[in-house]
């Protein structure tokens, strides 16, 4: 599985469940559930990919083809080594180590703010509180902050944090977190309000504090960019139990976008009046096959891959049945990845969807063995 093809699955994964988040659950008041919903979606993103549903689809299936495939000269492979250094993925691990980087400066800054506090300070972090005692309205701050400490909140915190530094290019994570942060503060919220005597009364206790700002990576008593949604979901009437339903609703979501990544198939076992075929025929794929393949490995022997090759043509769902070694895999899924469109299978007429699978015995001698 390349990188480009996981990150947009995952991408893909996140935006949607995200927007199935503010469509149908931003305003209800089921706080615990909304919370297990985003940390599930974002977890669930990150495995989208290799959510591998295809073995519940039953395909026509072509004649595995065996082929022994020559690997270039070792003359050539400094030119390839050269071309292997994509800029593009330069650019995103050189983003990873920048955001790595400011991640470790964020956890450092909370931990010199846990052991040298300051006055006004009022912010949790894993089980540590941080609360100026001279504050007003101390017992319902200490309240809140319970919350956020036995709820860990700051887990949710690290792990969406943990999730940007290898998608800090993808805004959507950023949204994860405010959404998280803001799901936290009506949870403590929620609580805290039993300590005074109205909701009414907790709200202009938040509009009325004036309080340092907490370290980005804590939980915060007063947070100004949060506080105007905090006073409205206060005020919002508590939904009823009855609109649990919709979360229902993302069980089907889910199968949707396994499905997307699966691919769409045909619903039958009957064999295919035409198999799909390479453009050209069988010498025409070996042809494609030994102009591109690179010197990525001294080790000789075959490596299956199977893929499904489309209506349209195109090739999806390749993946290594048989290993052979790691650079070897690659290249193998790369060749079969750039082909050229294929001629689909025929049934009964039709372009249909096919499996198809093929062996390829890399041979370092630079020889074709006669089959």
């Amino acid at each position: 599985m390349g990188l480009e093809y996981y990150f947009l699955w995952s991408g893909v994964s996140l935006v949607i469940f995200y927007l199935f988040y503010m469509l149908l659950l931003k305003r209800e008041t089921f706080f615990v559930f909304n919370r297990v919903y985003l940390l599930g979606a974002l977890c669930l993103s990150m495995l989208m990919p290799f959510l591998d549903l295809s073995w519940l689809l039953v395909l026509p299936k072509a004649e595995l083809i065996t082929h022994t495939l020559a690997v270039v000269g070792a003359e050539k492979l400094g030119n390839n080594t050269e071309k292997e250094l994509n800029w593009v993925t330069l650019v995103y691990w050189i983003g990873v180590v920048l955001s790595a980087t400011r991640l470790f400066i964020k956890i450092a800054g909370v931990k010199k703010q846990l052991t040298l506090p300051r006055d006004g300070d009022a912010f949790s972090f894993w089980k540590t509180k941080v609360i100026d005692r001279k504050l007003s309205g101390l017992a319902v701050i200490d309240a809140h902050e319970n919350i956020h400490v036995k709820q860990l909140h700051t887990f949710d915190l690290l792990l969406v944090e943990t999730v940007g530094v290898f998608f800090w290019f993808n805004p959507i994570v950023y949204a994860y977190r405010k959404s998280l942060k803001l799901i936290h503060e009506y949870l403590a919220d929620e609580y805290a309000c039993n300590f005074t005597a109205s909701k009414k009364q907790y709200a202009m206790l938040l509009f009325l504090q004036n309080l340092n700002a907490g370290p980005t990576l804590a939980n915060t008593f007063y947070n100004t960019s949060l506080l105007e949604s905090r006073i409205k979901m206060l005020q919002r009437k508590r939904s009823n139990h009855y609109r649990r339903w919709k979360y229902v609703l993302c069980l089907p979501l889910i199968a949707v976008l396994c499905s997307f990544n699966t691919s769409g198939i045909t619903g039958n076992n009957d064999k295919v009046d035409q198999s799909a075929s390479f453009p050209g025929g069988f010498d025409a794929f070996s042809k494609y096959l030994i102009d591109n393949a690179k010197k990525v490995s001294g080790k000789n022997g075959r490596v299956i891959v199977s893929f499904v090759v489309q209506a349209n043509g195109e090739i999806s769902n390749a993946k290594v049945e048989k290993s052979l070694d790691e650079a070897s895999d690659k290249e193998a899924l790369r060749l079969i990845k750039a082909c050229p469109k294929w001629k689909p299978a025929l049934q009964n007429g039709e372009k249909v969807n096919s499996a198809y699978q093929i062996a390829i015995n890399f041979n370092s001698d630079n020889q074709i063995d006669k089959q």
